[in-house]
C-alpha cells in the first residue's frame, strides 16, 4: 500500500461535497459500537467519521496517509485533549508495524476497494491481531442495477485510473465476503443495502500481536508515534 495517497478530491472538496453522503452509514456504524469502546479508524479521510463516534468512544486514533484530508481532520479536532484523540498522517501498515496497541475496534470505510488487490488480505490479517472486532464499510457486490450502482460507477471511474482498477478488480472477486472467506476470517455481523449499495460487515479480531507484522512492507519512520491508548 502506497503512504502517498493523493487524490484530486483530497482536503475541503472532499470534505464538503463527498464525505456528507456517507452520513447514513455512519450512522449504522455509530449503533453497532458499545459506549467507551476505543477504536482506530483507518483511511479516516477528513475525519467524517470520527465526528459522529466521538461522543461514544473512549478513545479514537484516525489515521489517513492524505495530507490535504489529515490537515482538515486535525482542524476538526484541534481543541481536542490528546487523551481522547490523536489524529496522524500515516499509512495503515506503517502504523501497526510501528505502534504495539491494542484496540476495541478498528473501522475502515471505503478503504478495501480502492487499496491494492495484493495488499488487501495483508491488511486485514495485520489489522485482526491489534482488535477485538473490525468494522467494514465498502460497496455491496455485485453492485445493483439500480441509480445507486450507477452512480458509484462513475464516483469511482472520476476518482482516476487506478481507483477504478481497484474498484473494479474488488467487484469482480466478489468483494468484502469473498475476502473474509478466503481469509477464514468470521464474520459476526453484517447489513446489506442500508443504506443503498452499502455493506457493512463486522468481523472477529484477535487480541494481541501473533508476528502478523512480519510479513508488512518495510515501515518508514516519520517521527511521530501517537499516544498510546488507555
Amino acid at each position: 500500500m502506497s503512504d502517498d495517497k493523493k487524490h484530486w478530491y483530497d482536503g475541503l472538496f472532499y470534505d464538503l461535497l463527498i464525505a456528507p453522503n456517507q452520513d447514513r452509514v455512519f450512522a449504522q456504524v455509530k449503533e453497532m459500537l458499545p459506549e467507551g469502546a476505543t477504536i482506530l479508524d483507518i483511511g479516516c479521510g477528513t475525519g467524517r467519521l470520527a465526528s459522529q463516534l466521538f461522543d461514544k468512544c473512549g478513545k479514537i486514533v484516525i489515521i489517513d496517509p492524505s495530507e490535504r484530508n489529515i490537515r482538515v481532520a486535525r482542524r476538526k479536532f484541534v481543541n481536542v485533549p490528546s487523551e481522547k484523540m490523536a489524529v496522524g498522517r500515516m499509512d495503515a501498515f506503517e502504523f501497526l508495524a510501528t505502534n504495539d496497541f491494542h484496540f476495541d475496534f478498528i473501522t475502515m470505510s471505503y478503504v478495501v476497494h480502492e487499496i491494492q488487490e495484493e495488499d488487501r488480505d495483508l491488511l486485514l490479517r495485520a489489522a485482526s491481531t491489534v482488535a477485538d472486532r473490525i468494522i467494514l464499510v465498502d460497496y455491496l457486490v455485485p453492485q445493483p442495477r439500480n441509480y445507486c450502482g450507477v452512480l458509484n460507477q462513475l464516483v469511482e471511474y472520476a476518482a482516476g485510473p487506478e481507483h477504478y482498477r481497484n474498484f473494479r478488480s474488488f467487484t469482480r472477486n466478489g468483494g468484502i465476503t469473498s475476502l473474509l472467506k478466503g481469509l477464514h476470517m468470521k464474520m459476526v455481523h453484517e447489513l446489506k443495502n442500508r443504506p443503498c449499495s452499502s455493506h457493512i460487515v463486522v468481523v472477529e479480531g484477535k487480541r494481541g500481536r501473533d508476528g502478523a507484522c512480519e510479513a508488512f512492507p518495510p515501515a518508514r519512520e516519520r517521527g511521530m508515534r501517537l499516544p498510546a491508548t488507555p
